[in-house]
């Protein structure tokens, strides 16, 4: 049927936890980005091979990745524009071998959080 969306992917933590455990590897090894922080072509092959080797009836395409990726992409980009204002703490500290950053997020009992989780106030 013409104009039908595929169907969606609901990733479980393992997958999610993997993913970003090779983008960190691939970024890390600099063979797969270019000067300008983009990946080159094929990286999405790679990873879709690295998924199905670990997850075979999980049925992860390459563009459930891509979409996954795009989504982390822009949270990432919202919660780092709004680091440098004030009110805004990340302190990082270390949990089984793993650097967890924990943000919080001070305020006067304004509505600043709901404003920014709904997009409201994004200035």
């Amino acid at each position: 049927m013409a104009g039908r969306l595929p169907p969606r992917h609901n990733w479980v933590q393992a997958e999610e936890i993997l993913l970003i455990s090779v983008l960190k590897s691939m970024v890390e090894s600099r063979l797969w980005t270019t000067g300008s922080g983009h990946f080159r072509p094929g990286y999405l092959s790679y990873l879709k091979h690295i998924m199905d080797s670990d997850f075979p009836d999980a049925g992860i395409e390459e563009w459930h990745i891509e979409a996954k990726v795009k989504k982390w992409r822009r949270t990432c980009f919202v919660i780092v524009d709004r680091i440098d204002r004030p009110g805004w703490i990340v302190a990082d500290f270390n949990l089984d071998g793993w650097i967890v950053a924990e943000l919080i997020i001070w305020t006067d009992g304004s509505s600043l959080i709901e404003d920014w989780m709904d997009g409201s106030s994004l200035n």
